[in-house]
């Protein structure tokens, strides 16, 4: 009985180890974090890009608004997974486990690596630059933005993609076929996939659409649309894609067609048209809420809300953007006025005033 019980511990000896060695890593971390003078805050985001830059930018600035300002009245620690999805669950993890209050994210990759490290809630969670949530697998429910699990919280920005459509009509009203590269494992790639496809069937455009699986197989995408006839590039909210927008539009501008996006960046980048949300707006909104976690309010008690109910989308349009051939694609007077970022040979303007005229939301099947 003496041997048996032996054998027993021998063979379980490696798993209560591993399980006392976690609890007490745990352990450790909660002390540590009960003990700090100051809260502690990290920041996530899948890849490098405008997008996800200025989100960023406006997370860091909404919480200085509420009075957590880095290296005053917090710390903020930032993590970047490089467009990696190995790394960037490998992230998430070490950011659950470390001695951190919430976490902030900036991307959906990044919200749903955050969301599954942290399923039990051990950290306060915010996200921001996602467009759609509630297909995110997240626990989050469309029919009511109070479901959501009781620690996670923030922003879907979900911007127009039948209008966009629509724009791109109103400048070339013969426009046929759109070559389109997606990578089919992001939620938020599918979602505006979903909505091209519905609004495309209703205005009698056909989509030339290329699957992709990182950002290295982008370009050879795009090329296969432009051989198959593409008169335009459109570029989805996908972050795989966004993160190569510049070799993009290089390759489309070559091939003497524009490109369009849901995600505007630097005005002068070279695509012909953008609409969407200013991320800098978006994450300064999330900041904010974070700030106010912080402060005590529950985050069980916010609904997850949608962008555009608080910052209006907006047009970035280039006039001067190379390859675009202009007795084709021409810009008439009533959406040039509405362009908040207008791009000529003399440069980029802001105007300010300029509103963009919806409607904005899908029209229903």
């Amino acid at each position: 009985m003496t041997t048996m019980l032996l054998q027993i511990l021998r063979r379980c000896l490696p798993t209560l180890l591993l399980l006392g060695g976690a609890s007490a890593l745990l352990l450790i971390t909660d002390r540590a974090k009960s003990a700090r003078s100051q809260p502690a805050i990290a920041i996530l985001q899948q890849t490098s890009s405008t997008v996800l830059d200025d989100a960023v930018a406006g997370m860091i600035a909404g919480l200085a608004e509420k009075g957590f300002e880095d290296g005053k009245t917090v710390t903020i620690r930032r993590f970047n997974a490089v467009g990696d999805m190995a790394q960037g669950n490998a992230i998430a993890r070490e950011i659950v486990g470390g001695p951190y209050d919430l976490v902030l994210t900036s991307s959906t990759p990044s919200l749903q690596q955050v969301a599954t490290a942290n399923s039990h809630g051990r950290l306060k969670h915010v996200f921001a630059a996602v467009a759609d949530p509630f297909s995110a697998g997240i626990g989050a429910d469309r029919a009511d933005p109070l479901v959501h699990p009781p620690w996670l919280v923030g922003y879907g920005s979900l911007a127009p993609v039948d209008f966009t459509f629509g724009v791109a009509q109103r400048l070339n009203p013969r426009l046929k076929l759109v070559g389109v590269a997606h990578n089919n494992s992001e939620s938020n790639s599918r979602r505006f996939m979903d909505l091209a496809r519905a609004s495309c069937k209703r205005r009698g455009i056909e989509l030339l659409e290329v699957p992709v699986e990182n950002s290295s197989g982008v370009i050879e995408a795009v090329q296969s649309t432009i051989s198959r006839g593409a008169e335009a590039i459109f570029c989805p909210g996908d972050t795989t894609v966004i993160s190569a927008i510049d070799s993009v539009i290089s390759t489309a501008a070559k091939a003497g067609i524009p490109v369009f996006t849901v995600n505007p960046g630097k005005p002068a980048r070279g695509t012909l048209f953008d609409v969407g949300f200013n991320f800098l707006e978006v994450g300064l909104v999330a900041g904010r809420l974070a700030g106010d976690i912080l402060s005590g309010t529950d985050p069980a008690t916010v609904p997850v809300r949608e962008t555009a109910r608080e910052i209006p989308p907006y047009l970035t349009l280039n006039v001067a953007a190379k390859g675009v051939d202009r007795g084709v694609w021409r810009v008439p007077e009533e959406i040039a006025s509405q362009a908040r970022w207008y791009v000529d040979e003399q440069g980029a303007h802001e105007r300010k005033e300029a509103v963009l005229a919806g409607p904005f939301d899908e029209p229903a099947e």
